[in-house]
């Protein structure tokens, strides 16, 4: 059995309490770590190192002779950890609305269903 078919088995079971628990618990963490823990670890590192960037800088194109300043460095620095975490946020968005959607085709779903039909007077 080829690893696609054997991951679609595990992911197309029902889902139970439980599994939906463990399941979350691990998404947690897995955001904690990319969305809280990987930015905190670059601004860690990027404060060990300003004079190692300043120096760095010197060599890049449009920067004088210097380098930049510790501002500059700390702004960029900040950049960075913040594009970080956004990408990483947007890539698990993106990862599981088409993992959704591939499920819904591949098991014939409907679609966008009205699931209060039924529990609302006037429905």
């Amino acid at each position: 059995m080829a690893l696609p078919e054997r991951v679609y088995k595990f992911t197309d079971r029902p889902m139970t309490w439980t599994r939906a628990i463990v399941t979350g618990l691990a998404i947690w963490a897995i955001a904690i770590i990319l969305l809280g823990q990987l930015p905190s670890w670059i601004i860690y590192k990027a404060d060990q190192s300003v004079s190692a960037l300043i120096d760095f800088s010197t060599k890049l194109p449009l920067v004088n002779d210097e380098g930049l300043n510790p501002k500059q460095i700390e702004m960029i620095r900040d950049v960075v950890a913040n594009g970080v975490q956004m990408g990483a946020l947007v890539a698990m968005l993106v990862v599981a609305y088409f993992w959704q959607e591939r499920k819904r085709k591949r098991l014939g779903g409907k679609g966008v269903q009205d699931v209060v039909k039924g529990y609302m007077p006037g429905k």
